[in-house]
């Protein structure tokens, strides 16, 4: 029956998990086999010479029978690591485990059994636990390239390539104020980057301007001293351009070959890294519209599209804002993963309260409130729309310019006037202008009422964190910075220093929000589920859900002392393997059993090649607890 060429599927699993069973076990007392009718059974009188006289148990039919049976399920997968990967074990009924010596087989069967189980009991559950460890620790060495959890130096190199972005932006900004960048005709992204080294180059460079729409209406009378001044500023902020990408691409690959980025990092570098290309083809892209010839006519302004200016100055946001986002992530993540486990678990669930969750939506529709208003001053910028009804808060006579400018059917392109509203939306200067203020005085009540939400709702003060309350009265703060220097670029005719200080503060103004929002927003998936392992009982491979389960059973453990024991509770530690159970069942002293009060944990099932070990202190103190009981 349990010998190696037995054809029973009980006897080949028994067989590859424990190679020495035949000769250990088959060989006590010159056996070679075991009786075929040695059973474990009971009867419903109490057992004699047992520790405890009340137990009882029932018949249930010998090994064999028990493998092949409803009542027990063994799955045993082997592997090139361990041979113990998988096992799982449970029963649907409650049976007791007795010493009497069954019929058939006398007391030297059972004492060998329990030689054996006694001796194999320590190597099963310290020695395997310690194989499965060291195979699943080089399996993940093997498949885990990426680390868990990004540095703290990605998220200070991902913050000063936001400051880089941020930089470029205002020095664009300048760029299109002084009306500079048309300047260079052509697209080189390689070439470009070596600027007129003599006055043949310079001369040439001049040429090539002179062709464009721009020279012809506007600055025709520019001498070649003045081309050079708006010259140098484009080529300026095409180089910055250039040192953003560089700047980003090389220390990113740097991260990932060093294994200091995470797998979902790594993707998000890829994706901006991607939008930096991009830019660069918008930029282009934008400037190829001030050079068509269809400018030359009559009644046209030469500049660029208001629609594909808008487009480059919404990209460059997007891209500023991606890494400042997930720098102040990085630096969140591992903020709250180096602190103390009871901290990270209270700011965790802090975090996680119902009643914030209103307020990070407040925060989110604020920020994108905050982005669109941005995104029509891009439109403004383009139409030059600045330059009319200088004037606040009226927009001559009234709060509105009148009907018939609003929607001027001289902007329609249809002769059906279908694209009236829309095209007035975007293309009249006077509505462009409008919906300006319109977001503009949007944003800022949605502010203050946002600060005034935080500064008189008990609730919310009271669940809010510190960091988050100066959050809110930093954005305040640069609304009203905001407010006036839109005021003021409006009264004085958009000048320089004030246009470029009013863009500057919509990039701070929604910086601020995004900072705001990091102190109040749930960290990353990858972050809570390193915090619940820290906090919850040690696991292999990071099962938080099995912690969790023995975490809760250990403290039930006093409540559960007088439940009878079920053949699951044999299978307690995690999907342990028959022979752990073997020794848990026979093992016990010298002629007892496992008794109905002697719970040793919950059902658990391990995952493929994982276990649940339970430390030995949990163990010891589970079983003074059931013996004070």
């Amino acid at each position: 029956m349990f010998s190696r060429s037995s054809s029973s599927g009980f006897g080949r699993s028994l067989s590859e998990a424990a190679p020495g069973l035949s000769r250990r076990f088959f060989n006590c007392q010159n056996r070679n086999k075991p009786p075929h009718n040695l059973r474990y059974f009971s009867s419903s009188r109490p057992t004699p010479g047992s520790r405890d006289p009340r137990v009882q148990i029932r018949p249930i039919g010998t090994l064999s029978d028990i493998a092949a049976s409803r009542t027990w399920t063994v799955k045993l997968s082997k592997s090139a690591s361990s041979p113990f990967t998988q096992s799982r074990i449970t029963c649907g009924r409650s049976e007791s485990w007795s010493s009497r010596p069954p019929p058939g087989a006398n007391s030297s069967n059972l004492r060998c059994i329990r030689s054996f189980s006694v001796s194999t009991r320590s190597r099963t559950q310290a020695t395997l636990a310690q194989e499965i460890n060291t195979a699943e620790g080089s399996k993940s060495e093997k498949k885990g390239f990426y680390p868990k959890h990004s540095t703290n130096a990605v998220a200070y190199w991902l913050l000063a390539s936001a400051a880089s972005v941020f930089g470029i932006v205002i020095f664009g900004g300048l760029t299109r104020l002084t009306e500079s960048g048309l300047s260079i005709t052509e697209w080189r992204p390689v070439t470009g980057s070596v600027p007129p080294r003599n006055q043949a180059d310079w001369e040439a460079e001049f040429e090539k301007y002179r062709a464009s729409p721009e020279f012809k209406v506007l600055n025709s009378r520019m001498t070649l001293e003045e081309f050079k001044s708006i010259y140098w500023m484009e080529w300026i902020h095409r180089l910055w351009g250039r040192f953003v990408g560089l700047s980003f691409v090389v220390p990113a690959v740097y991260f990932v070959a060093t294994k200091r980025v995470s797998r979902s990092m790594s993707a998000r570098l890829l994706g901006i890294a991607s939008l930096i290309g991009f830019q660069g083809f918008l930029g282009w892209w934008m400037v190829k519209s001030g050079l068509k010839d269809d400018l030359l006519a009559p009644g046209s302004t030469p500049r660029v599209s208001q629609y594909r200016l808008t487009a480059h100055l919404g990209a460059a946001f997007v891209c500023y804002l991606a890494m400042l986002w997930n720098g102040l992530d990085i630096l969140r993540g591992n903020k709250l993963l180096s602190s103390p486990p009871a901290t990270a678990s209270s700011t965790l669930a802090a975090l996680r309260h119902p009643g914030l969750r209103t307020f990070r939506l407040a925060v989110t529709a604020l920020s994108a409130l905050v982005f669109v208003t941005a995104m029509s001053g891009g439109l403004v910028a383009g139409l030059d729309a600045g330059l009319i009804y200088n004037e606040f808060p009226y927009m001559g006579n009234g709060l509105t310019p009148p009907k018939s400018e609003l929607f001027d059917p001289f902007y329609s392109h249809t002769p059906d006037h279908s694209d009236l509203v829309w095209r007035n939306f975007l293309e009249n200067p006077s509505l462009v202008q409008l919906d300006h203020r319109i977001l503009a005085t949007t944003t800022f009540s949605a502010i203050m009422a946002l600060w005034a939400w935080t500064r008189y709702s008990k609730s919310l003060t009271s669940l809010l964190p510190r960091a988050a309350k100066r959050g809110v009265h930093g954005v305040v703060g640069f609304a009203f910075l905001q407010v006036t220097l839109g005021i003021c670029t409006l009264l004085y005719l958009v000048p320089t220093h004030l246009a470029s200080s009013h863009q500057a503060g919509a990039l701070a103004l929604l910086t601020w929000t995004f900072v705001l929002g990091s102190r109040t927003w749930l960290p990353s998936r990858a972050v809570q589920k390193l915090v619940m392992e820290r906090v919850g009982a040690p696991t292999l491979g990071g099962n938080a859900a099995a912690a969790a389960k023995l975490r809760d059973a250990a403290t039930a453990s006093a409540a559960s002392a007088a439940t009878p024991m079920s053949a699951t509770s044999l299978a307690s530690l995690g999907g342990a393997t028959l022979l752990p159970l073997l020794g848990l069942g026979l093992g016990r002293g010298g002629s007892g059993g496992v008794t109905n009060k002697e719970t040793l944990g919950h059902e658990d099932v391990a995952p493929a090649g994982k276990m649940l070990v339970v430390q030995k202190d949990q163990f010891l103190a589970r079983q003074r607890g059931i013996k004070s009981s």
